[in-house]
């Protein structure tokens, strides 16, 4: 991404007190850019879809699409991704090595495998939320479940699925696998919005 940052403007960062002063020159990367403003929003090929294969990085999928990897940061852009490393789509090992940092303290009891905890099913506190059958947006928490189940009369709990940490967790990544690249027609247009803006 260092060549999306290149365009940024320079501003001064000072640091003081009585022992020393520290300044420096340092890229303001906190400017939003609206790099597309002059692109017709009419046009139905303005994005297309693309969806990421296990292992590749916003570099391969600008060398891939663009033919130039320094164009991964017009990936991102495309996909309102600010942190590529909790928003893009992690591989396998990765994933796995995030979710057992992320759950470890709440796999108990104390040496439960986050990975098992999140999976097993026969645990009620490894549960999200639970998902009806029929409509997957109908979605009940935890305790709503166990409401439901003790005062309505009329539900049904075979009609709902428990969609637990590891499976949630999981879906979440594969759906950053689906992504948006903005034609590849567009990309001169795109570099020069982004000096005018980040330069005006």
């Amino acid at each position: 991404m260092s060549r999306y940052f290149r365009y940024y403007p320079k501003t001064q960062y000072k640091v003081a007190n009585s022992s020393f002063t520290i300044q420096k020159s340092i890229t303001n990367i906190s400017l939003k850019t609206a790099l597309i403003d002059t692109i017709s929003q009419n046009d139905p090929y303005l994005f297309l879809r693309y969806t990421v294969k296990e292992n590749e990085r916003a570099e391969d999928v600008a060398y891939f699409y663009y033919d130039d990897p320094g164009l991964s940061w017009l990936v991102y852009f495309a996909n309102d991704i600010i942190d590529p490393y909790t928003q893009w789509t992690k591989p396998y090992e990765d994933f796995v090595a995030y979710f057992r940092k992320k759950y470890s303290s709440q796999s108990l009891p104390e040496g439960t495998d986050p990975i098992e905890w999140g999976q097993n099913t026969l645990r009620t506190d490894n549960i999200v939320h639970w998902k009806n059958n029929d409509d997957e947006m109908m979605l009940l928490s935890p305790d709503s479940y166990i409401r439901a189940q003790t005062f309505d009369n009329d539900f049904v709990a075979g009609n709902w699925t428990a969609v637990r940490y590891y499976e949630y967790e999981n879906n979440l990544n594969e759906e950053m696998r689906n992504i948006l690249l903005i034609n590849s027609s567009y990309v001169g247009t795109a570099i020069e919005n982004l000096k005018r803006l980040l330069n005006d």
